[in-house]
Formats: C-alpha cells, structure tokens, sequence
C-alpha cells in the first residue's frame, strides 16, 4: 500500500472515531428554538431568554441535572480568574466540522458565561456559539445562538442513529482529486449571507480570499472561510451532490503556505453535520462555490439519517415515473423517513450493492419501454435482495422481476414448487408482489394469494386519488392501526414505509 493511500486510512480512521463520540453529532436527536417560555413534552423544564440575552432553565421537580463537561471547565476557570474571565469559544475539528460559520479560528471571539441558579442553570452566547450546556441522565442539551435564534439542541448518547453507525461510505482514495492550488486573501474579509441547513434560518460568513488551482475542466477559482493563521475551510457544491453525495460537503484546508501555496484534496471531503441529522444548521457554500468537475472522492451521502420521523429508511427503487407524479410523490418518502434512491431502470445502469439498504423496490406499468440489459438488471437487483433476505417489492408490470428471480433462486437452490401457472391477478387493480421477508398484514393489507415459492400477492384499485385527506402523520397511523381502507397512493406509500420499518 503505497504511502498515499495509507494516510489517507489513518485520516479516514480518525474521521469515523471522531464521529462515534456519545455525544457527537450522531446523538443529535431534537433541536428547539426558544421563545419567551418554551417547553416540550420530553423537556427537562422550562427555557426562558431574558433582556440581556441570558438563557435559563427552571428544572422540573426531582429532574437531575448536572453541568456538561463544557460548562464545567467554565465554572473551573471562571472561579479561578474572576468573575469576568471566559475564554471559550465554539468548537470544531478538521475531523467534524461544525455546524455554524463562527469557528474558534479568530482569538478576538469572547466565549460563553454560565451560572447556576437554585434550581437550574443560566448561559449567555456569542453570536454563533454553542455550549454543551448541562446532562439528564443519558441526555445532553447543548444551547446554540444562529443569526441571534436561541435554540436547544437535544443529544442523546443512545441514538439509535449513534448505535447503528460503523463508518462514512467514502469514494476509493484518488491521487487525481489532489490540487497544488494559490491561496489569495482579501484585503478585508467579504461578509456573504448564506442559506444553511435549516430552510428558515440564514446566516452571515466571511469569504477570506481564493483558492485558485487548474484542473482538466480548467482553472477554478473558489471563496475559502476560516483563517489563514489557523486554517482555511472550503465549502462547496458539485454535480455529485442529490446522487451519491449530500447537498454540499466541506473541506479543510490547513494553513497556507508563506507564498500562498497549498494542496487541495479532494480525497478528504467530508459531509457537514446535515447529512446525517435534520437537527443541524449547517452553512450552505458561498453563492457560486460550485466545483465544475464531478468530485468522485471524499465522503458519499451516509445511509442513514436521524430527523422527527427517528431514523430514515435507505430505500433503493428502480422506477419508470412519468415527471409529474414523481414531483407529488417524492415529498411524502421524506415525510414518513423513507430515505429514496430512484433510479432509472434504463439510464442508472451503475451497478449499486444493496449493502446499507432496508429495501428494495421496482415499479413500472409497463416492460416494453426497458432494454434487455435493464431487465438483467432488475432481475439481478431482485436476485440480490431474495438472497441476503432484504425486502424486495415488484409493482405493476415491475413485479415480473421479483416473480423471475424467486423461481430462479428456488430453482438454483433445488426446490420443487410445482408452479405450474402464475396469480394473473383481479382485472382492474394493480398487482403488488413482495417476499415473506415482510408482514403486509401488520400494515393492513389484504394478501390475496401466497404461492408455493413464498411470495406474498396483494392488489390496489387504480381508481383512487393520489394525495390523501389526512393531514398529520399521526392521521395516517390510525388509519393504519383501524385497519381502514386505503384511500390514496399516499396512504399506501406510508403503509410501504411503515412495512419496512416493522421489518427492520
């Protein structure tokens, strides 16, 4: 293993060690911005922000609580110097950057203040601070100030997110993604306001000059942050981003060398806090930070996904929408955690491992449209989820795949099943085919026919709306739990989702 490629292991290593901390960004499991008086039901008590930008907490009769590590060492060095001593700031890493544009990279930031109180505790922020502010148990409320919104962002050191994670899928390491680039300050730092992670929340971020280096699509040209004394930081956006990577990824720079020089590498780029909770606040890059090449290195978008619905559902589906319906339908897999990789069957013709995935799916009115090859594909796909025991769901037309690749695997494995002729199914409904790896029942489906292979066979009207009457989730899970009849496609998207979370 050449020298290149073992450094970039030992980074890589680093990387997920420092992700898997009790209290890092896995265990991210809420975030609630305060008002005057602000509770939830799961809240230690009640959060009040005064004039003076002072937050505190009245703790909940017989709630014990104790001062996180951070506020600690506060308390310790403010006892040690003086009431108006505190130099702590916010805090990143190159291995998990944070989620706000203020890094402890300027010495000039003033840190957080903190108190207890008789019957909890107070803090104040910098704008852009945050401050593990105190524990509950298993519980670590953090405080954070974004664009002057307080908030409380809950961490919990037993994430379910935390206890499934075992590394960031990454991109093979590539000596073609690293740049010798010329680092160019600015005379005086560009303020840029900036979208973040949050669709409400904007914040402002200083471009501190550019990073200019060639590459085969030509000279690039793009605005670094932080601060050339103690690092630099690139955020920025490529094509790869929506397919196998998030939104945008970051990436850090170091220190630039006297003359400006410095090496850009695109092997350690890593995703912000974003791709993996709905609990951060990530800054968007710049406007026009858009690398015009697509960035195959670094880290790929991670399979799972921590947000209100709880973990996500990495679902793979091949599917032949037509655009319209896909634009009403792809909202609601978001909504009930259904985290979708849609392909097409004929254009995707990438192979994808179903590793990191809970299902697999195929959906198509019709098989003409597909070329020979697709058909292997899905058939292959299908192949694959029956073998290593995934759910696997054939709709329509699609469930052909799922129906050929079952016979050929009994088949292979030397069963006799005797199926001498297939379910044709009711004229007028639309055929459902899903493996015994799932429990229709339990979602309230009717299962009209099981055959000698296995297979579970359930059927749909095609006559009813797309959109549902419901308007909340839980609507939707009483529904389902009265075992009442399914009265849109969306109702049955949710019931899918629901299927697959049973089985998980």
């Amino acid at each position: 293993m050449n020298q290149f490629v073992t450094e970039w292991n030992t980074w890589r290593d680093s990387r997920n060690s420092a992700l898997a901390t009790p209290f890092g960004w896995l265990s991210v499991t809420g975030l609630h911005w305060l008002e005057d008086d602000t509770t939830w039901p799961e809240a230690p008590g009640t959060f009040t922000i005064d004039d003076d930008g002072w937050v505190s907490v009245a703790l909940e009769p017989g709630t014990k609580a104790g001062p996180a590590a951070a506020t600690f060492d506060l308390m310790s060095k403010s006892a040690e110097a003086g009431p108006n001593t505190n130099d702590a700031s916010p805090s990143s890493s190159a291995s998990v950057p944070s989620d706000t544009t203020v890094l402890p990279k300027i010495p000039e930031i003033s840190g957080p203040e903190v108190r207890v109180e008789e019957n909890g505790f107070s803090a104040k922020l910098p704008t852009g601070g945050s401050l593990q502010w105190f524990t509950v148990g298993s519980v670590l409320y953090e405080l954070i100030d974004r664009a002057g919104r307080i908030g409380i962002r809950v961490r919990d050191s037993k994430s379910p997110l935390l206890g499934k994670f075992f590394e960031v899928p990454v991109f093979d390491p590539n000596p073609n993604f690293v740049f010798l680039a010329k680092f160019t300050p600015f005379d005086k730092p560009e303020v840029h306001t900036i979208n973040t992670a949050q669709d409400d929340l904007q914040v402002q971020t200083p471009a501190v000059g550019t990073v200019t280096f060639t590459s085969e699509a030509g000279e690039v040209t793009l605005l670094a942050t932080g601060n050339p004394a103690s690092g630099l930081q690139l955020d920025f956006h490529d094509s790869t981003n929506g397919v196998s990577t998030p939104a945008w990824r970051t990436l850090d720079l170091g220190i630039p060398n006297h003359d400006g020089s410095l090496v850009v590498d695109f092997n350690r780029a890593v995703n912000y806090p974003f791709a993996f909770t709905a609990f951060a606040t990530c800054p968007a890059p710049i406007e026009g930070n858009v690398v015009p090449f697509d960035v195959t290195a670094g880290e790929r978008t991670p399979p799972f996904y921590f947000s209100e619905a709880g973990i996500n559902v990495p679902f793979l589906f091949y599917v032949w929408w037509d655009e319209e319906s896909a634009k009403v339908t792809r909202p609601w897999y978001e909504r009930f955690g259904l985290d979708i990789t849609l392909l097409n069957p004929n254009h995707d013709d990438v192979a994808r491992s179903l590793v990191g995935f809970d299902g697999v799916a195929m959906s198509g009115a019709d098989v003409t449209p597909l070329s020979r090859k697709a058909r292997s594909r899905l058939i292959k796909v299908a192949t694959e989820a029956l073998t290593s025991r995934i759910p696997v769901i054939g709709i329509g037309a699609y469930a052909e795949f799922v129906i050929r690749a079952q016979r050929e695997l009994r088949e292979s494995e030397g069963y006799v099943d005797g199926i001498e002729e297939e379910y044709a199914g009711t004229e007028g409904k639309l055929l459902i085919v899903m493996n015994n790896e799932l429990a229709p029942q339990n979602a309230g489906f009717d299962v009209v026919h099981t055959d000698a292979s296995g297979l579970l066979y359930i059927e749909m009207p095609y006559d009813i709306p797309l959109e549902s009457n419901f308007a909340e989730i839980e609507d939707f899970e009483a529904a389902m739990e009265s075992d009442a009849p399914i009265n849109s496609w969306e109702e049955f998207d949710f019931r899918v989702v629901s299927l697959i979370r049973q089985h998980r």
